[in-house]
C-alpha cells in the first residue's frame, strides 16, 4: 500500500510536468513542503481534465460521487491495479477521471515481529515523480464540491519487496501525456504503465519514528533514524 508520502521541493516541478505534458503547468498558490503527506489531507496533482492542465489540491482518499457522505474516503486511500476496473468505487474514475499525483518518496513500514519500522523510498538524488492516480468529485449537501483522489497500487519492485508486499504505482516520466488523456479510455490499453518501477537510483533508507505521527510534517520526519543507520541506504 502507500500510506504516507512526501513532496519536500518544488525544485524541477514544474518544468519537469512541461517538458513531459509539452504544456505549461502553472504551480498556484497551493505550494508547502510536505514531509508526511496522509490520508484524509489535501495535496497537490494534475487532473485529466479538458483543456490547460494545472497543479490543483485535492483530498486524499477517494470519496465516490455516489457516496452518501465523505468518510468513506478515509478508506479509499489506494486502490488496487489487479481489481480497480471492476471495483465500484474506482472502474468509471480509472476510465475517465486519471490523475498524477505529485511527489518524490513514500514511506513504508518494515514489520519484525510487533516492531514496526519506517522506511523512506526515494530516487537518489532526490527528484520529481508522480504516481497513478484516480480522482472523482462528490457534491455534499449544502453545494460545495468536494474533489479527492486514491493512488494506484501493484506489486511491489526489489528494493521495496522485503519490506511490503505493495508499493505505488509510479508514472513513467515519458507516459504522463498518456495518462492524462482526457476522455473515457480502457484500462487494459494503459496495463503495461502497471508494471513496477525500476530500482535503478531508488534507496530505502530507516528513519526515525517522528513519521508516525500524521501531525507531524518537517524535515525530522526523513531524518535517519539513528546514527547507526547513517549510509544504511539499501
Amino acid at each position: 500500500m502507500c500510506g504516507r508520502y512526501t513532496l519536500t521541493s518544488q525544485e524541477g516541478l514544474v518544468a519537469d510536468l512541461e517538458l513531459a505534458l509539452g504544456e505549461p503547468a502553472e504551480p498556484g498558490e497551493w505550494w508547502r513542503p510536505r514531509f508526511n503527506v496522509a490520508p484524509t489531507q489535501p495535496a497537490p496533482v494534475v487532473a485529466n481534465r479538458e483543456g490547460p492542465r494545472a497543479i490543483e489540491m485535492m483530498r486524499w482518499g477517494l470519496v465516490p460521487y455516489w457516496a452518501d457522505e465523505p468518510s468513506i474516503g478515509s478508506r479509499l486511500i489506494n486502490a488496487r491495479v489487479e481489481t480497480a476496473a471492476t471495483t465500484p468505487a474506482y472502474r468509471d474514475a480509472v476510465r475517465r477521471r486519471r490523475c498524477l499525483v505529485l511527489a518524490d518518496g513514500f514511506y513504508e513500514w518494515r514489520k519484525e515481529g510487533k516492531k514496526k519500522t519506517p522506511v523512506y523510498l526515494r530516487p537518489v538524488p532526490r527528484r520529481p515523480i508522480a504516481f497513478a492516480g484516480v480522482w472523482d468529485r462528490w457534491r455534499a449537501p449544502d453545494g460545495v464540491w468536494v474533489l479527492s483522489f486514491s493512488i494506484l497500487t501493484g506489486p511491489p519492485n526489489a528494493l521495496v519487496a522485503p519490506i511490503h508486499d505493495r508499493m505505488p504505482v509510479i508514472v513513467p516520466h515519458d507516459a504522463y501525456a498518456r495518462w492524462l488523456q482526457p476522455g473515457e479510455v480502457d484500462p487494459a490499453s494503459l496495463a503495461d504503465l502497471f508494471a513496477p518501477a525500476p530500482v535503478d537510483d531508488w534507496r530505502g533508507v530507516e528513519v526515525s519514528p517522528h513519521v508516525n505521527k500524521p501531525d507531524n510534517d518537517d524535515p525530522q520526519c526523513i531524518e535517519p533514524a539513528a546514527p547507526a543507520a547513517q549510509g544504511s541506504l539499501f
